[in-house]
């Protein structure tokens, strides 16, 4: 910003910064003109410029008239964002011939857009180092210049970064992270290097108690304590400059911009939870000043499992802090750049009106997926004028320049039925979304208005536009596995009349049934199910429109329409098969005494929530533990109930309970033995059998029908279940004894286990890691890794011991170990989940006699293949290793349990089942 003033004197000019300390630094180096004078770019007799502070806010226009003296004036944004007035604000933004944003990753936030809406256009000049927000809101402009954090690296200008990684318990970690940290220091300092320390936590209440820690083990390197409710800040940073402090305490950091390069020793009590504020914290420790500054430390806990996705290849043993740091920043400032390079490639159209009370800026935009589809080999957008209703009044438009898309806000005014009141009226928004598909020949076109689809735009714009619809719409439903339709809207066609009815939850099996009558068809249906392995939701009517539930941004919006567009042009979707095998709820009046259960998991609800923030606890004790810590297991059902149990540990039952229907409510679940049990969820906590009130867990039966809660949900047509041969895999047990499963029992290794025979295995097959998990809420038995290339092979293994004198005889051999391998599959879409689900039992199942449950590897190899999974695939494979089952003398009870577990796992995750077995 200083060259920028230097080079083009657009004067005055105007820096607008978020805090107090980074408005006076800045003022001071534009005063000097920084290095600019020092590196021989400006000659000596260039006068320094004169530079004005706003310290208040302007409150008439005589206090503006320092811009009529001033070559550049430094504000903070609490001077001129929202409270000053619009009159006072237009006349500041005339008095200006050039604006700069320091710290631009602020400018979605309220206070910043109202203030570049003033200025717009007055040239603007925005840096940041972070231009990507943990809230997910896009830093508009466009990208001139971007510095990789590598590239000022071999500059010379950031120093390098040394990780000094700790593996221990979180409730030793705070002591020696300050011990590691503060040996750092001393010997920084005894080699000459002009250092501090700065600890960073993530609370006032968390420095408070570290600080208590430094201060007994460095008391003679005076810890200063700063944060936001301290009186004595200003005192405490003068110690830190001066060096009568050597280690600083704070919350966060020192605030945005904060410049001491001689902070070099970084303490890392509480992770960061995004790289946004990673960067700016990092930053603070690699800018280079003065001879007596070495390079960077950073000593942080990798045995923290509480990290995002994003960060764990930094927070995790040997990690190149130097080449990771600099690949992410890249990345994420790609990602940026590419959906700011489509934005800034979108021409706003429209003459809008600066006064406007409401502005529409095309980086908020976030529509939920919806679209309908039309045939057309042409688009012309600029004539979507011709095509709108007169009702609708063009508020924006824009189009995009390098593909055939255009997207515009409508607004509606109607007078309301309830007033004749003149003005009071109704108003409505809607956006448009217009994107001609030239491979497809297809036109999307998205309106969150669904009064209508809009054939006429359609023409406008395409010329001939021929909406597709009826039946073809259902194959919007294809390829997506165990679909369970929510809603069904169905026409009954009778001589005289026309009459419709939607019908929901249970009752979709009778609307399925009148649709297969000649005087009844579909008209609309919405579900879920499984599709490339995840939870997808779908929605589509004969009328022409698909939806889902999703909603994100246009580029987004628009690859959704193109995987939709597909799936309607393709001729192979078979929509009776996919009716047909359409997953039916019915309430139920008794439990289906008959059925065998598969498996029992819990709610679906707890699924998409990490497993570390759900923990279970008795009441009358304060020790909870983590959700993985448990499982639940079947334990009998009669048509009147179903009894479970939460089991712990070494098959320890904490408490029982029972599933019964209820008049009123349609079930309840009661806890009939056991001390009451709590459930907390992040921050909410209540008795686990009122829980389970209100979120059943899931029965799954081997016929692959569910029950959840009073309903069952089972296909309409089940399909016959096959087993291939090739499936199974006879081992020769020689030496096992057929009795005993677990490796570990009793305070002692048996290496005439079940487990130990296929450990060994996978052992030999140079697995990277193989882990043994069992034990209560396990992922499986066995998880073993391996890198292979550029996949990841992730192999989930579940062992059984034969429960009879010979192999096949017991149907119960089959049905205990496939539902352990069907409760397994939601690891293989949630590979991070997976590696901390292992670490974290890692840490809490270590005893004196048994110090690690890794059979091969560490936690430094788990969390170096969780860093190559950025970039790898997994292919993922589940097995069972029974031996009670025979290859050669299966019974069909047990190839009927089989061929369920193998069909879900096939559905759903899209894994084939393999079965280790005697011969």
């Amino acid at each position: 910003m200083l060259a920028a003033l230097a080079a083009y004197a657009r004067e005055p000019m105007l820096v607008v910064v978020p805090w107090d300390a980074l408005r006076a630094q800045t003022a001071n180096k534009f005063i000097t003109f920084g290095l600019l004078r020092a590196i021989g770019v400006l000659p000596s007799d260039v006068p320094n410029p004169i530079v004005g502070i706003i310290k208040k806010r302007p409150k008439t226009q005589a206090d503006l008239l320092m811009f009529e003296h001033c070559n550049v004036v430094v504000a903070t944004i609490g001077s001129i964002g929202t409270g000053l007035p619009a009159a006072l604000l237009e006349d500041l933004a005339s008095r200006c011939k050039a604006l700069i944003l320091d710290e631009a990753h602020h400018v979605p936030a309220t206070s910043w857009t109202h203030l570049k809406d003033a200025f717009r256009g007055v040239p603007t000049l925005q840096f940041t180092a972070t231009p990507f927000r943990r809230d997910t809101q896009l830093v508009d402009g466009k990208v001139i210049f971007n510095y990789p954090l590598g590239a000022a690296q071999r500059d010379g200008y950031f120093k390098p970064i040394r990780f000094e990684p700790l593996q221990v318990n979180p409730l030793e970690a705070d002591q020696a992270i300050a011990e590691a940290a503060v040996m750092q220091l001393r010997n920084d300092m005894d080699q000459g290097f002009d250092h501090l320390l700065m600890a960073r936590c993530s609370s006032i209440a968390r420095a408070t108690i570290v600080a208590e820690i430094y201060q007994a083990i460095a008391g003679d390197l005076s810890p200063v304590l700063i944060h936001s409710e301290s009186d004595e800040t200003q005192v405490r940073l003068a110690a830190l400059k001066n060096r009568e402090a050597k280690i600083v305490i704070c919350v966060g950091m020192l605030g945005e911009g904060f410049d001491l390069p001689q902070l070099k020793v970084a303490a890392v009590h509480d992770m960061h939870r995004s790289l946004a504020i990673l960067l700016q914290f990092v930053g603070r420790f690699t800018r280079v000043a003065g001879e007596r500054i070495g390079d960077a430390t950073v000593v942080a806990n990798i045995g923290d499992k509480n990290v995002s996705d994003a960060l764990e290849r930094l927070y995790s043993e040997d990690a190149d802090w130097n080449l990771i740091l600099s690949e992410m920043s890249s990345t994420a400032a790609r990602d940026h750049a590419e959906l700011v390079a489509f934005l800034h490639a979108s021409k706003r159209l429209d003459d809008h009106d600066q006064a406007d009370s409401i502005v529409l800026s095309p980086h908020l935009l976030k529509p939920k997926f919806s679209t309908a589809v039309y045939r057309a080999t042409a688009f012309a957008g600029e004539r979507f004028h011709s095509g709108l209703p007169a009702n609708l009044k063009l508020q924006a438009v824009w189009q995009h320049k390098e593909s055939p898309t255009l997207y515009f806000v409508t607004r509606a005014e109607s007078r309301v039925r309830w007033t004749n009141t003149k003005g009071v009226l109704d108003c409505e928004w809607a956006l448009f979304v217009l994107h001609h598909d030239v491979e497809r020949g297809l036109l999307y076109l998205s309106s969150t208005d669904h009064d209508s689809l809009f054939p006429e735009l359609a023409e406008a714009v395409a010329g001939e536009a021929v909406l597709i619809s009826g039946q073809q719409m259902f194959r919007s439903l294809g390829h997506i596995n165990r679909l369970m339709l929510q809603n069904i809207g169905v026409k009954k066609h009778g001589r005289r009349n026309l009459s419709f009815a939607m019908y929901s939850g249970g009752d979709v099996d009778e609307a399925l049934g009148l649709t297969e009558r000649h005087n009844s068809v579909k008209n609309n249906v919405s579900g879920t199910g499984w599709e490339e392995g995840a939870r997808v939701s779908v929605g589509c009517s004969v009328k022409g429109r698909v939806w889902s539930r999703d909603q994100g941004s246009i580029p987004a919006l628009l690859t959704w329409c193109q995987r939709v567009g597909t799936k309607l042009l393709d001729n192979t979707i078979n929509i009776e098969n996919i009716i047909a095998n359409v997953l039916v709820p019915s309430e139920v009046e008794e439990f289906p005494a008959d059925k065998i259960v598969l498996a029992i998991e819990w709610p679906a609800e707890l699924l998409g929530i990490a497993e570390e923030r759900i923990v279970l606890s008795p009441t009358i004790q304060e020790d909870p533990q983590p959700l993985y810590m448990f499982e639940l297991e079947f334990v009998s059902l009669t048509a009147a109930s179903l009894q479970f149990a939460l089991v712990a540990g070494d098959d320890t039952m904490v408490g029982e309970f029972e599933l019964r229907l209820d008049a009123q409510l349609g079930f309840r679940v009661l806890q009939t033995s056991g001390d009451p049990l709590t459930i907390t969820i992040g921050k909410r906590t209540g008795r686990l059998d009122e829980y389970f009130c209100s979120y059943p867990p899931l029965i799954r039966f081997i016929d692959l029908s569910e029950l959840d809660g009073n309903l069952l949900i089972q296909p309409r047509n089940p399909r016959e279940l096959t087993l291939d041969a090739a499936q199974f895999e006879a081992w020769d047990w020689n030496g096992v004894d057929l009795t005993k499963e677990s490796y570990w029992k009793e305070g002692m290794g048996r290496k005439d286990s079940i487990q130990w025979k296929v450990a060994q295995v996978y052992m030999a097959g140079n697995f990277d890691v193989v882990f043994d998990d069992d034990s209560a809420g396990e992922a499986a038995d066995l998880v073993c890794l391996k890198e292979d290339g550029d996949v990841i092979r992730l192999a989930m293994i579940h062992c059984k011991f034969s429960g009879a004198t010979t192999p096949g005889e017991r149907i119960k051999d089959a049905v205990e170990v496939c539902s352990q391998a069907v409760r397994s599959a939601k690891w293989k879409w949630r590979f991070a989940d997976l590696c901390r689900h292992l670490l974290g039992r890692e840490e809490r199942l270590k005893t004196l006699a048994r110090p690690t449950r890794f059979f091969q590897g560490n936690a430094a190899k788990l969390n170096e293949l969780l860093r190559q999974s950025r970039f790898k695939s997994i292919v993922a494979e589940v097995l069972i290793a029974q031996p009670g089952i025979s290859a050669a003398s299966r019974s069909d009870d047990q190839d009927m349990v089989i061929a369920a577990a193998m069909v879900y796992l096939k559905e759903t995750i899209g894994c084939d089942l393999q079965i280790i077995c005697s011969p």
